[in-house]
């Protein structure tokens, strides 16, 4: 019995002290991408874009990304900019959020009657405000790919319209390294 309990000593120090040699290190970057719309007059006023973000193109992240053990969303946020066109003018639908292997979003953002030409000229990025559900989803999406699709469908309401849609996605990577 005495033996059973050493071994199981032995093991448990050996376990913590090679535990003791690994500490969380925290990488934080910004994403940026925009969604750039152009319709022209007499075409579809139906918008339906989709397009990739990674993490890994921070370079600290590209290294230790088979360290991270996990991603913690800080926020996302968005802005019109360079819009030009018809008046008045608004976009009514979604802006998506899925893993970069998704064909659909699993996120959807509403946005309803967004007034093109205001948020142009505000210089702000408005946040986004997601529930604990669709945050912890996101950092999963993150955790899965190291990334994200982005999704833009919805309607103007007249064109001809130009305008970019900016997505800025802040995330936290928690990569285990070795204590030196």
């Amino acid at each position: 019995m005495r033996s059973y309990f050493s071994i199981a000593l032995l093991a448990a120090i050996f376990f913590l002290s090679a535990c003791s040699k690994l500490s969380d290190k925290r990488y934080s970057t910004t994403l940026d991408y925009a969604f750039t719309v152009d319709l022209q007059e007499g075409s579809s006023l139906a918008i339906d874009l989709d397009s990739t973000i990674t993490s890994l193109v921070n370079q600290d992240l590209n290294n230790v990304k088979d360290a991270i053990k996990e991603y913690q969303l800080v926020g996302i946020r968005y802005k019109v900019w360079e819009f030009n066109g018809a008046e008045p003018n608004t976009f009514d639908g979604t802006f998506g959020i899925g893993n970069m292997n998704s064909i659909s979003p699993g996120v959807n953002v509403f946005l309803a009657d967004l007034d093109l030409k205001a948020g142009s000229e505000n210089p702000n990025l408005v946040n986004i405000n997601l529930n604990s559900q669709d945050k912890n989803r996101v950092e999963q999406y993150f955790k899965d790919t190291n990334g994200l699709r982005l999704f833009l469908q919805g309607n103007a309401q007249q064109a001809p319209v130009h305008f970019k849609l900016q997505v800025t996605v802040d995330i936290d990577a928690i990569a285990e390294k070795k204590k030196k």
